[in-house]
């Protein structure tokens, strides 16, 4: 019998045939396969075969089952694993980027500036959580976050020196990376050796070349911050940081992100990654009615952007789902507000989402046995993931972003669009792509 996870795609005369829960798809032609679901078996052995292997032909449902359960204890055990703890040092910007929330939030609840108290019993919470689930083969991250994190620079200097005591005595693992999420302005000489130091990551925003950047991305005063910023990632490059990019896709840049990697990769920059625009302001720049165009739009470029660049996996969203792709992996999330982080929010509160108020205590009250992957708002937020609902690319769908779908629907549980349609269009990409591989004799 068929497995309910049988799923099909046609191109051409030739069928695509996999696994919801493990997309490794088999290629068949379509005479081939109309006459297998005719029951026609003559000559269909190799094939028939194949079904068998990726668990599409299966002797009882109780086989489906028993799949599923694996793949949802599998995704369970991936999601109680906080990789990244979030120190967000400060909750006001210098910019006033026009898709930003970060404006809103801080006028709302005030400008505030993270305490090296906070911070430090942030990173001991943290060390308790990585004592009771730290895995050697994972990499591990503590991201200075805000706001502009530079806004609070002497919280930073003295958390990486709070950070670097830890490792020294083995209570931080060694695959521990730091970052600094930084629009780039505030990046000064101190901040340089600070990071040549303690060896930090910066990721830099920048949304392109000037003119589609200074569409949106301006300070307080409403000016352009592109040569600003550029002259930032040069000097860091320069100075042998890790330096990193992330692009807002705009409808001032969405018709160029496909030659981004050629832009990004003469700056230098590591890496990069594209980002969708979330939350109330999406609509206010490119309008409600708008909203399906935009994500598609965005999403052939980036896929185009992956087709055109020179090296694999330069652009972070693309990467991420390619891999989990060919190591038949089950993508785990797109955010990892499931539980995969734990935020400590500028006043001291615990958040499992930087830009989501949770209040789930303060940092140097809950106790050392708080869980993050425990609280209620994170089990609630897990059954959004694709894995319990219907979809063909739930495979390489992380399930999108609780805050971004609370914002536009006005329920954290309803579907990411953006997440669904660029799921959707990468499953299609890397089955045809990996079909074009085989048939031109390419591993």
């Amino acid at each position: 019998m068929w497995s309910q996870y049988l799923r099909v795609k046609e191109r051409g005369g030739v069928v695509a045939v996999f696994h919801e829960l493990h997309p490794d798809p088999i290629f068949c032609s379509s005479e081939q396969w109309e006459s297998l679901q005719a029951g026609v078996t003559e000559g269909a052995d190799a094939l028939i075969s194949d079904l068998r292997r990726r668990d599409l032909l299966i002797e009882n449902p109780e086989e489906d089952h028993t799949e599923f359960l694996d793949v949802a204890t599998k995704l369970e055990r991936k999601l109680n694993q906080p990789t990244i703890l979030y120190l967000m040092t400060a909750q006001g910007c210098n910019l006033r980027c026009g898709y930003c929330p970060v404006p809103g939030i801080a006028k709302r609840y005030g400008e505030t500036l993270l305490t090296a108290e906070d911070a430090f019993a942030g990173i001991d919470l943290w060390e308790e959580h990585l004592q009771e689930v730290y895995d050697p083969l994972l990499q591990y991250f503590v991201i200075f976050y805000g706001g502009e994190p530079l806004l609070n620079k002497a919280v930073i200097e003295a958390s990486l020196g709070y950070i670097k005591n830890k490792k020294s005595i083995g209570a931080l693992p060694t695959n521990l990376n730091i970052m600094i999420a930084t629009n780039g302005i505030l990046v000064d000489d101190e901040i340089i050796a600070l990071c040549q130091e303690h060896a930090v990551m910066v990721a830099v925003g920048l949304d392109g070349p000037q003119a589609p950047n200074d569409a949106l991305k301006v300070d307080q005063c409403g000016e352009g911050t592109f040569d600003r910023i550029v002259a930032t990632i040069r000097r860091l490059v320069q100075s042998n940081i890790r330096t990193f990019a992330s692009v807002s896709i705009t409808p001032f840049n969405i018709d160029h992100i496909a030659e981004y990697a050629g832009f990004f990769s003469e700056l230098g920059v590591e890496k990069f990654g594209f980002n969708f625009l979330k939350g109330r302001l999406l609509l206010e720049v490119v309008g409600r009615e708008g909203l399906d165009t935009y994500y598609h739009q965005a999403s052939r470029g980036i896929i185009q952007n992956s087709r055109r660049q020179g090296a694999r996996g330069f652009e972070y969203q693309m990467e991420k789902k390619q891999t989990a792709f060919d190591n038949g992996d089950f993508f785990p999330v797109d955010c990892t507000c499931y539980g995969n982080q734990l935020v400590i929010q500028p006043d001291g509160q615990i958040s499992n989402c930087p830009f989501t108020k949770t209040w789930l205590g303060h940092v140097r009250s809950v106790g050392t046995d708080f869980r993050i992957w425990n609280q209620p708002i994170v089990r609630k937020w897990r059954k959004r993931l694709p894995l319990y609902h219907p979809g063909e690319a739930k495979a390489v769908c992380g399930g999108g972003c609780a805050w971004g779908s609370q914002e536009l629907k006005g329920d954290p549980l309803a579907v990411d669009d953006s997440s669904r349609i660029f799921s959707e269009e990468v499953l299609d990409e890397l089955i045809w792509s990996r079909y074009d591989r085989l048939k031109s004799g390419q591993t």
